[in-house]
């Protein structure tokens, strides 16, 4: 019977086995960042087609948390004030007050007028931001002008001698009224539109490997 006889010294791919062992936690750390902050680009970039005009603040929204050596997790998620209402594009739900919703009915606090739970629907009258929301300035100048007097300034509420207007937020100006918002007691619901899940999945399918690959050459090569 033939018999076969190897008679090489291994001892360059023991060698090269141990250091690839050594380096595997790193280089895996190395590569789930990699893949962490594409995703977080790609994340901050796709807000601006699942978002209607998002603000700049919107599309620096995603951040990412590293991992290490010792913890083999990175993390990509929304910086704290951004995810309040980012919440409400990927997973949908009722929307809540505004602040400055939750500002303008307080000042008739008690009122059967409009419920404390309403929204204000902006009319044609304010002027929104290029991202569609209501202007600071907007909502400053009606907050001083709430202190007005009967012939001047804003109101919150249901005008007396016109019970056909409906409750809302109203400017008075030569004895006529203009409406600004219109209180609404029924919530709108968001849908889900931004999926967040999917887009992750697929980046981080289509970068881990090449990077660990990538990452694992680079530290065997440079290990002492």
């Amino acid at each position: 019977m033939a018999s076969v006889t190897l008679d090489a010294d291994l001892s360059g791919a023991i060698n090269w086995s141990a250091a690839l062992a050594r380096q595997m936690p790193f280089a895996t750390s190395l590569a789930l960042n990699r893949t962490a902050f594409d995703i977080r680009q790609l994340f901050n970039y796709e807000t601006q087609r699942y978002f209607d005009r998002p603000v700049a603040f919107t599309q620096r929204a995603f951040l990412v948390e590293r991992s290490n050596k010792q913890n083999l997790e990175a993390v990509v998620y929304a910086e704290a004030r951004r995810a309040r209402y980012l919440r409400f594009g990927i997973d949908g739900g009722l929307r809540p007050q505004k602040g400055f919703e939750k500002k303008f009915l307080s000042q008739i606090a008690g009122s059967a007028q409009i419920p404390a739970s309403s929204q204000l629907v902006p009319t044609s009258l304010v002027r929104l931001t290029s991202s569609g929301n209501v202007s600071l300035q907007t909502i400053r100048r009606i907050q001083q002008g709430l202190n007005g007097n009967a012939r001047g300034g804003f109101f919150v509420g249901k005008p007396k001698n016109n019970p056909g207007m409906p409750a809302g937020i109203y400017r008075r100006s030569r004895e006529r009224l203009y409406p600004y918002f219109i209180a609404v007691s029924g919530r709108s619901a968001y849908r889900p539109r931004f999926p967040i899940g999917q887009l992750g999945t697929q980046m981080a399918e289509q970068r881990f490997m090449g990077y660990l690959i990538s990452s694992l050459e680079q530290a065997v090569a440079t290990a002492r």
